[in-house]
């Protein structure tokens, strides 16, 4: 019996020190070797997350200011797992007004909830319901939405502008969420309830940094609306770089909508600052240019005017008051295809893109094209897009040089570091007008708006430029015009060129110079505005 009980004992004895032993390995697992997987599921088993929307690159001007996501939309977020019983049977009815429904424990989201659901919501402190705020891609009010595009509302993919140029770079499958954390019972953790939690391990879209200007921007678009122009467009470079800092162009769409767009008459969608129309009398400017290169002219050479019964004028006036047979006449003397040459060395004809989708090439004539009156009165043969005639006026306001326009000064990737593009087809800066010629030319554009037909874009600092109208039609029995006014400003220190169309606007020349002069007033001579 003793040997029994003393084996009974060692039995008991050896089941105990098992028992110890692998509760001691347990603790040690869980406390050393599993203790951070634990600690990571404890969390997320007390965790709750709804994806809110898919991380996309900003698009910034050229100074960091956000064309994109400045505006917020504010939605309800419900958690029906961390709703009472009478909260569901509550919530519900209000839920199906909205055609929605609580399948399961999945969160859900409420773009403008009832009036009902407000209440519901602010009527006490619910853990299961809160309020959260996700950005939206473009402003509530048309801002540079023909530059930007837009976006596919399904898959987010860019479908136009630079949206859909820079797509690749933008586009990340990085979420941000909304996380509450709960304690045990389900109730929010004091200072670590609603959250918004952004996923680390998907790289993040790059954002894209525009030469526009945000304010420039803002400003035009808001002179365009205050003039109520229905159709046309306004370029604003920078003189000595090519830098568009405004680009803006009427009338514009929806971006959330923009299929709504697609069969309008008036063709919202069109970027009309990037589109190509007869230059008209501006066309002129290049004439005179190449004349003075010629050494064969001078601004003082004279003519005898007979058309408009003025007689005896100089090339400043001839160009001041757009004397179409004085021109013809300089037309006769000079080398059309040496004209012709300087056009395109200033960028006009196919030259001078952005590389936006659905921009124009412009035309210059054929050889075969040049003689009688094509040139002269730019009316015919001839096409030039806003952009490019910014460019064009930026070689006369500038230094001689022509300088690409460009919309886009690079990528910034998440640490703040710059990448520069490479164009598709890269042109480089040139000389293309003599400093005697430039400085001719700049005398002969303010005589222009000094007494000329650009007096309507006078400003208190001091503008350069010309303008006409040429027909495009009839609405009725009344004409239509396309017209223009491109200039530079102020006169004496040119710092911004600004191009303005008008198309088919009944307002003519003077309503170009006018919105001209209203865009420039305050800007010119004010590098912070």
């Amino acid at each position: 019996m003793e040997q029994k009980g003393r084996r009974r004992v060692i039995i008991l004895g050896a089941f105990f020190l098992f028992c110890s032993c692998y509760i001691a390995y347990r603790l040690y697992r869980i406390q050393g070797v599993e203790n951070l997987a634990w600690a990571y599921r404890a969390v997320h088993q007390r965790s709750d997350s709804l994806a809110l929307y898919r991380q996309r690159g900003a698009i910034l001007d050229c100074h960091g200011n956000p064309f994109t996501g400045r505006d917020h939309r504010t939605y309800l977020a419900v958690f029906p797992l961390l709703l009472t019983t009478e909260e569901r049977k509550e919530i519900a009815p209000l839920l199906a007004a909205h055609h929605l429904r609580m399948t399961g424990q999945a969160p859900l989201t409420i773009a403008n909830p009832s009036a009902e659901l407000i209440r519901f919501a602010n009527a006490k402190e619910r853990t299961g319901v809160t309020f959260c705020s996700i950005p939206l891609r473009y402003g509530r009010e048309p801002l540079a939405h023909h530059v930007l595009g837009y976006l596919h509302p399904t898959t987010g993919q860019g479908l136009d502008g630079l949206e859909a140029v820079y797509d690749r770079e933008l586009n990340s499958d990085r979420k941000i969420k909304l996380t509450v954390l709960t304690d045990a019972l389900r109730r929010p953790i004091p200072g670590l309830g609603f959250r918004y939690q952004e996923e680390t391990n998907v790289p993040a879209g790059k954002n894209l940094v525009l030469t526009l200007d945000y304010y420039l921007q803002r400003k035009v678009e808001a002179q365009l609306d205050q003039a109520g122009i229905a159709k046309g467009a306004v370029v604003l470079m920078e003189v000595g770089t090519g830098k568009i800092r405004a680009l803006a162009s009427r009338p514009v769409f929806d971006p959330y909508a923009p299929q709504q767009s697609l069969n309008a008459p008036d063709r919202p969608l069109v970027n009309r600052a990037v589109q190509a129309y007869p230059p008209g009398v501006l066309f002129q400017l290049v004439i005179a240019a190449a004349a003075l290169e010629s050494g064969k002219f001078q601004p003082e050479t004279h003519f005898y005017e007979t058309r408009s019964g003025r007689g005896l004028v100089t090339l400043t006036q001839a160009l001041a008051y757009a004397a179409s047979s004085v021109f013809q006449e300089v037309l006769a003397v000079l080398d059309q295809s040496a004209l012709l040459a300087l056009a395109e060395a200033c960028g006009l004809g196919a030259g001078g893109r952005l590389g936006l989708p659905g921009e124009g090439t412009g035309r210059l004539p054929g050889k075969n094209e040049l003689g009688g009156s094509v040139l002269v009165t730019g009316e015919h043969g001839v096409a030039v897009t806003p952009v490019q005639m910014a460019a064009f006026l930026q070689v006369v306001a500038g230094d001689g040089w022509y300088r690409p326009p460009t919309v886009v000064e690079g990528l910034q990737n998440p640490d703040g570091s710059m990448i520069k593009p490479a164009p598709e087809t890269p042109v480089v800066e040139r000389p293309v007008l003599s400093g005697a010629t430039v400085t001719a030319l700049q005398k002969m554009l303010a005589a222009t708006v000094l007494y000329g037909t650009g007096q309507k874009a006078q400003i208190r600092q001091g503008a350069a430029g010309a303008g006409g109208a040429i027909p495009s039609g009839y609405a009725g029995e009344r004409p239509v015009y396309h017209s223009w006014f491109a200039g530079y400003a102020p006169a004496h220190a040119p710092r911004f060129i600004g191009v303005v169309l008008l198309e088919n606007d009944p307002g003519g020349a003077e309503q170009a110079a006018l919105l001209f002069a209203s865009i420039m007033e305050g800007i010119g001579d004010d590098p912070g505005s």
